[in-house]
């Protein structure tokens, strides 16, 4: 195949009502994108969406999470570092003094995310008040913050979302290189 036609794999991991489609559609112009549908919630659903992409995403990926799909991705990418080669949470959980409930461990958690990671809040999000938190325990994160929009930026501010996560995902294809590194001359 030739290294120009080769595209790299995106998975999109939704927590919203319809709230990826605007996402799925922008990026499949550049990237293959799987979205697989999660039945489950918590662990099962984190097996349940490493079964789901095991046969169909190459050695290395990006992950999309959405609001509480970032949840499952910040635990995909915690189980499976070699993997997610880049991240990117949209309207992520809230982490620091703060959380409660099923993803309380992550504000622990999180500081092990070892891929590039974008986190982005809608400025009218309650919950981005842990932009600060992901800021600091993420070794290689970048926050960015979507004006005129609250947590369901893919309905509320779908070309700006998209427009920020593509252009991350774009500067940061090192999966390719790790991916297909015999496609690339020495």
């Amino acid at each position: 195949m030739d290294p120009a036609q080769v595209r790299d794999t995106v998975v999109v991991i939704n927590g919203l009502p319809d709230g990826s489609s605007a996402l799925r559609h922008g990026l499949s112009d550049r990237w293959v994108v799987l979205e697989p549908e999660l039945a489950g919630s918590g662990i099962s659903a984190v097996h349940e969406l490493e079964a789901a992409i095991a046969g169909l995403a190459p050695e290395n990926y990006g992950v999309v999470g959405v609001s509480s799909g970032a949840e499952l991705a910040i635990r995909h990418a915690l189980r499976s570092p070699e993997r997610v080669a880049v991240l990117a949470l949209i309207s992520p959980p809230i982490v620091g003094r703060n959380a409660a409930g099923a993803g309380s461990e992550l504000p622990n958690q999180i500081g092990q995310i070892q891929c590039p990671t974008l986190v982005v809040f809608g400025q009218e999000d309650p919950l981005a008040a842990s932009a600060r938190v992901y800021r600091e325990r993420i070794p290689n994160c970048n926050i960015a913050f979507v004006y005129d929009a609250g947590h369901d930026i893919p309905a509320e501010r779908p070309q700006a979302l998209l427009n920020l996560v593509a252009d991350y995902l774009q500067r940061r294809e090192t999966f390719i290189v790790q991916n297909r590194s015999s496609l690339i001359s020495p």
